[in-house]
């Protein structure tokens, strides 16, 4: 008799096991309802810095006979990548005085101006370089990531006279 006893347990398993395989075929078979999908993005230009890219050189030239030496210096560039509303751009200049080693050009006989402003950034105007002035600017922006630009021009009086040579000055930016 025991060995028929497990005949039939081993029958009873077969059947057991074909019983829980239809019901999980047919589980499998509903749809779920609902569904949860995490969605995730990142603005550009929040707390980033606030940046300045002004030109190495910028050579001028005198022509014989003027009383004064006038240049473009090229394209320079304010990045703003801070975070908040209503936030304000303002770029400031200073030179040093001009010198060829053994003649000054004080640096008040320099006038700055800034032309063609973007997106807003607005010029003071002329402005002698007697001190730091500021000279470019924007209030109240809100972009989160935007650069304005502009050119600057210097004029440099020399009506005084000054003797030949090759002039030099460091010319100096700063934006807040």
């Amino acid at each position: 008799m025991r060995s028929t006893a497990a005949v039939l347990g081993a029958g009873a398993v077969v059947v057991l096991a074909g019983a829980v395989v239809p019901g999980v075929v047919a589980g499998t078979a509903e749809a779920a309802t609902n569904g949860a999908t995490d969605v995730t993005f990142t603005v550009g230009g929040q707390d980033g810095p606030l940046e300045l890219a002004v030109p190495r050189t910028a050579p001028m030239i005198w022509a014989n006979g003027q009383g004064d030496v006038t240049g473009t210096v090229a394209m320079s560039g304010v990045r703003d990548r801070r975070s908040g509303t209503g936030r304000s751009v303002t770029v400031t200049a200073s030179i040093s005085d001009v010198t060829n080693g053994s003649t000054v050009i004080p640096r008040s006989a320099v006038t700055y101006t800034a032309s063609g402003g973007t997106m807003g950034f607005v010029s003071t105007g002329p402005q002698t370089l007697d001190s730091t002035k500021a000279v470019v600017g924007i209030a109240r922006h809100n972009w989160p990531d935007v650069t304005f630009h502009w050119t600057p021009s210097l004029r440099i009086d020399v009506s005084d006279g000054v003797t030949l040579g090759s002039y030099s000055a460091t010319l100096t930016h700063s934006a807040v």
